[in-house]
């Protein structure tokens, strides 16, 4: 019997019916040989109906054409390794840079006076080659390049590219991560150069596999999606947050150091950075991170004693309704992607410190029983977005302290606030009694000015439907 594979209806189940479209009309070639097509997409791809439109978003339709016709064509313009007659060191020299490949922890050690403070790589933190072969190739120029130079970082640039960390894991597949010096300053400081050596300098994936005898099992070829991670069984993930080299994607996908953990559908929910565990009733951050983040912590601590948990599917993602012990009731608002987007939660008085200083999505919040917060609260957020806070009496520094956009913010009993107190917002519709107490403080680091015109707008727009109900 002979079995016809139709590409073509594989792929839109896989990742929806525009990409069956857009493959239809760009490999026409590859089509005529059935289930090369659908092999090569799932062999690269995990599967997932958002790639269509990160792909057109990002203006990489022609990038994405041309790594399927080399997946299709490997034999292309074939290297051959007798023809290389330069060492990977002598290949950087060539291009401005002192290669060293580090055997020892102290030799990562030595590398990290390049760094700016909240710059430094994750791979400083420890047992990084326990996994990992680490090479740091320094500019020979490095002194001469500033960082102050560079007020609007860009991945690619002179600063950032000036000192570089390659990296090649060790479980068998050598999956290469290039890391940038801005660290998370830059969009995808991890896939500097698109994770390809050849964008370097020509040839210096060829000279690694013949001088170190590192063959790249997923070879990054010419592609490269923001916002994805390649994973070393190959694959491209979209992510939502990077932690630690550790990556938190939509459909229940965490990926590790470029391994690849599935989390049971009917057992966990991965939303953000955390793992709510639907049998034990219970949240958690992924134990597999080496540094315990505060902005975790204090989420957690705001959920406790779970009795129920309903999750419910909704026209912008999901809500996760929790029921406490104590019958009070959470609500986690999901987008499509599982980040949150908005949180009531009227259990809890104190907010600790670094509450979702990750998170960038969040829309709204509502905490009607908290009298006080720590530092660093939202202190990501840059979009418009709507907190209220009826009874909190006290915030700590950095509160929402890089948020550009308007704000919608209900505070009518706040009495102390520290320093970079909504240090950049533009325009802030706020509703804040005790605001001549506030001015008098100590705002070294904010605009009084713009502090003492918000007696002329004290009222708070409670039209959102988040309010509703509530």
């Amino acid at each position: 019997m002979i079995i016809v594979i139709d590409d073509l209806k594989i792929i839109k189940k896989k990742y929806g019916e525009k990409m069956s479209h857009l493959c239809r009309d760009l490999f026409p070639i590859i089509l005529e040989k059935p289930g090369e097509l659908s092999k090569i997409m799932q062999n690269n791809f995990n599967a997932t109906h958002y790639l269509y439109d990160d792909i057109i978003n990002n203006n990489l339709l022609a990038s994405f054409k041309e790594f399927i016709y080399a997946k299709f064509d490997r034999s292309r313009n074939p290297v051959n390794l007798e023809e290389i007659d330069k060492t990977p060191e002598e290949l950087l020299d060539s291009v401005g840079y002192k290669l060293v490949e580090c055997k020892t922890e102290e030799d990562i050690q030595a590398f990290k006076k390049y760094y700016a403070p909240n710059e430094e790589l994750c791979t400083f933190g420890g047992g990084r080659l326990n996994s990992c072969r680490v090479f740091f190739a320094v500019k020979k120029d490095v002194d001469r390049i500033k960082r102050e130079d560079f007020l609007n970082p860009e991945r690619q640039d002179e600063y950032g590219t000036s000192v570089i960390s390659i990296q090649f894991t060790k479980d068998g597949t050598n999956t290469l991560s290039i890391k940038n010096r801005y660290n998370h300053k830059v969009i995808n400081p991890d896939a500097t150069f698109g994770n390809n050596l050849d964008n370097i300098v020509e040839g210096l994936t060829k000279s690694f596999e013949k001088y170190y005898g590192i063959t790249q099992l997923h070879k990054s070829e010419i592609l490269e999606i923001p916002g994805y991670v390649r994973a070393n069984d190959g694959k491209y993930y979209r992510y939502n947050y990077e932690m630690e080299n550790i990556y938190f994607c939509p459909d229940n996908v965490v990926i590790d150091n470029f391994k690849v953990k599935l989390y049971e559908k009917e057992k966990y929910l991965i939303f953000d950075c955390f793992v709510l565990d639907l049998e034990k009733k219970k949240i958690e951050e992924a134990a597999y991170l080496s540094l315990h983040h505060h902005s975790f912590k204090s989420f957690i601590d705001t959920i406790t004693e779970i009795e129920k948990i309903e999750i419910i599917n909704t026209d912008r993602g999901k809500d996760i309704h929790i029921k406490t012990k104590d019958g009070n009731e959470i609500k986690i608002g999901l987008d499509k992607f599982n980040r949150i987007i908005s949180y009531y939660n009227k259990n809890i008085k104190r907010i600790g410190g670094s509450f979702l200083d990750y998170n960038t999505t969040l829309e709204e919040i509502h905490l009607p029983n908290a009298n006080l917060i720590e530092m660093n609260f939202l202190s990501s957020i840059n979009r418009p977005i709507i907190i209220d806070l009826p009874n909190i009496q006290i915030v700590g520094s950095n509160f929402l302290t890089n948020n550009e956009s308007v704000i919608k913010l209900n505070m009518p009993n706040l009495k102390t606030a520290g320093k970079y107190f909504l240090y950049k917002t533009p325009y802030i519709n706020i509703k804040m009694s005790n605001l001549p107490f506030i001015i008098k403080a100590k705002f070294y680091y904010n605009n009084l000015k713009k502090l003492q015109q918000l007696k002329k707008e004290e009222k708070i727009s409670r039209r959102s439907t988040f309010w509703r109900g509530i």
